[in-house]
């Protein structure tokens, strides 16, 4: 069995606008115990993230990446825990143009628990094909997440990378609120310890315009409590 794509849910939708500083999203429907839930946000400025209202998960952050090409990025994690209290909201000091994308996985076994780590962010400009580092992952089970965040309203195209998957995705997610910006997805879902490849993606309009990029690796773990009980009741 293998970790799977569940579903997505952005603010605002493709060819959108969102231009506040406190954005709610409803989630993905049918959600179960246990999946991955990671909510990426940008807009233009330096703004600090938080979560302004938690949905009733425990929410994780894996720090600001704020860009010199004008994006400002965070990016916070959950484990499902069975029960949205209300739809989360996810708030930023300042800045316009702002996008909340969620995308969601399913584990292998829902009493398994998530870590996160091969985090790597970067700026580039004046390119229209882009790309993001590949890695060793470290665990044997793993859902990596790549992000491009760029400073124009781009349509996105031509993923390159054996193994890369954006099944489930949108093309993109432009907001067109303000001076517009884009961001896209992609994923690669491993089994096993391996080398994930690196992976591009093309601006296919308005191209060669400033963009961010971060590479996040999601492992899943039988958290020891579990362990305790498999071993007590075989032994």
């Amino acid at each position: 069995m293998a970790i799977t794509f569940f579903g997505v849910s952005s603010v605002p939708t493709d060819n959108g606008s969102n231009n506040t500083t406190a954005t709610t999203i409803t989630p993905p429907s049918s959600m179960s115990l246990g999946d991955l839930v990671v909510v990426h946000c940008t807009q233009r400025g330096t703004a600090t993230w938080s979560v302004g209202v938690t949905g009733g998960q425990t929410w994780n952050s894996l720090g600001a990446n704020n860009a010199t090409t004008n994006v400002n990025e965070e990016t916070f994690w959950a484990r499902y825990n069975g029960t949205w209290g209300a739809n989360p909201r996810f708030d930023s000091t300042a800045g316009t143009n702002t996008t909340v994308v969620m995308v969601v996985f399913r584990p292998t076994d829902n009493t398994y628990f998530w870590g996160a780590n091969n985090i790597a962010d970067n700026n580039v400009s004046g390119i229209t094909t882009i790309g993001i580092s590949g890695v060793t992952t470290i665990n044997p089970s793993t859902i990596t997440l790549a992000i491009w965040s760029s400073t124009d309203d781009n349509t996105w195209g031509t993923l390159n990378g054996s193994g890369w998957s954006k099944t489930g995705l949108d093309a993109q997610y432009r907001n067109l609120s303000g001076q517009d910006s884009s961001s896209t997805f992609a994923y690669y879902i491993a089994t096993s310890i391996v080398s994930v490849p690196s992976v591009t993606q093309t601006q296919l309009t308005l191209g060669a315009d400033a963009t961010a990029t971060r590479r996040i690796t999601f492992y899943e773990y039988i958290p020891s409590s579990v362990k305790s009980t498999f071993f007590a009741f075989f032994n």
